[in-house]
């Protein structure tokens, strides 16, 4: 028999970490905690036994659990935001006791990276199945470090313009849905982000103050969200359809510094030729308004929405991207894959239709890590139009 002590939950978590760290994780866990624990408990229990090594356990023992794997695996990666970065991570799949194997297994997510240019990233993200499907709980739990480029406000911001600052954020995110039809649910979203900008350039756009959100502050925001998910696979995705609309809004009476509303729809289809090719395609709409700060403005760039420009590299009120991407596996775990994107920012609505359209591309490869959920180890090299390339080392798909 394993005998387990617990620790104290907060000590458990975050001993390992600096003191002032620790401090501002915790300023937030009595809201949050119970939460957490509930979902940390079975993933921290797996963890004491022989599953922890990777190894498939068919039958947890106890009333919750059955049918499970864990995957703990190292983190070597590569954005042009990061440059690389070093950790680990950890997937835990697993299916409550009375759920049958036709249901997608629940999936809790640990990692940690530390990157070239000192970012930290500390991370939990979460999404449970319950009543055959019918509840779906998901979200994030996570602290970060990160040094961010900023290049203005606009469609058409200068290179020459570019400027880094640094910012710690404690972060929390909790969707709760409920299917209301087949492959349809609704619920309510909560995020909050506390951003702390601990670092500016002298002389740049952010130090002269006349770039909302440049002194940090929280945002809080609550909303309904409705998506259609009848893709067949979580991670790669070979037919079906993802869409998700939601209203998202920001207010002082929630705790955040700023008044703002989001409005998005997100859409993504999947088809496929024969079993080895796949075409993706990717829709996003997204439009702010209100007393937006920078950091949530709408954005181009990055591993998820168009590689080949710096996340955040253009951004505005509204944005419109379109992406594609054909994916082809070779040879047992070995893929390729193709890519393109296009999208705007506009200050109002009616630029997304006049404002210069932006375009990416590229080419990678893919190698699959783990065979039963097709999760993906993912090189790319990707381009825009102005000549710039960049390479993304990254594990799973962007859309």
């Amino acid at each position: 028999m394993i005998k387990l002590k617990f620790l104290p939950f907060e000590y458990a978590l975050f001993g390992v970490l600096p003191k002032e760290l620790n401090q501002k994780i915790l300023n937030y866990l009595p809201v949050t905690s119970w939460v957490v624990y509930f979902f940390l408990l079975p993933f921290f229990v797996l963890l004491s036994g022989p599953a922890a090594i990777g190894q498939k356990a068919d039958s947890i023992p106890g009333p919750l659990i059955r049918k499970s794997s864990l995957v703990v695996l190292p983190i070597v990666y590569y954005t042009p935001e990061t440059r690389f970065a070093f950790g680990g991570a950890s997937l835990y799949a697993f299916r409550w006791r009375s759920q049958p194997d036709t249901m997608r297994p629940s999936q809790l997510q640990l990692g940690f990276a530390y990157t070239q240019e000192k970012q930290v990233l500390i991370y939990l993200p979460f999404q449970l199945f319950f009543k055959n499907e019918d509840w779906q709980i998901k979200g994030e739990l996570g602290y970060y470090r990160y040094v961010y480029q900023f290049f203005g406000i606009g469609n058409e911001t200068l290179d020459m313009n570019r400027e880094s600052y640094d910012v710690d954020f404690p972060r929390f995110r909790l969707d709760v849905l409920k299917r209301i039809a087949p492959h349809q649910y609704a619920g309510i979203r909560y995020w909050m982000d506390d951003y702390t900008i601990t670092r500016v350039e002298e002389g740049g756009l952010l130090e002269n103050g006349t770039i909302k959100g440049a002194e940090g502050g929280r945002t809080s925001g609550l909303g309904p969200i409705w998506n259609y998910d009848s893709r067949d696979k979580l991670f790669f995705p070979s037919k079906g359809y993802f869409i998700q609309a939601q209203a998202f809004f920001n207010r002082k009476e929630l705790g955040s510094a700023f008044n703002f509303s989001r409005f998005e729809v997100d859409a993504a289809a999947y088809f496929s030729r024969g079993e080895k090719n796949i075409f993706a395609f990717n829709l996003v709409n997204t439009f702010t308004s209100g007393d937006v700060p920078f950091q949530e403005l709408s954005f181009l760039g990055g591993n998820k929405k168009m590689r080949g420009y710096f996340e955040g590299r253009l951004r505005d009120r509204h944005r419109w991207i379109i992406q594609g991407e054909y994916r082809r596996i070779i040879w047992k775990r070995l893929g390729v894959n193709i890519f393109g994107a296009s999208g705007v920012v506009s200050n109002d609505v009616q630029g997304l239709f006049s404002n210069a359209v932006h375009f990416t591309y590229g080419a990678g490869l893919r190698f699959t890590l783990a065979k039963n959920d097709h999760v993906n180890l993912g090189l790319d090299f990707a381009g825009n139009e102005q000549g710039e390339f960049f390479p993304y080392l990254t594990v799973g798909e962007s859309f």
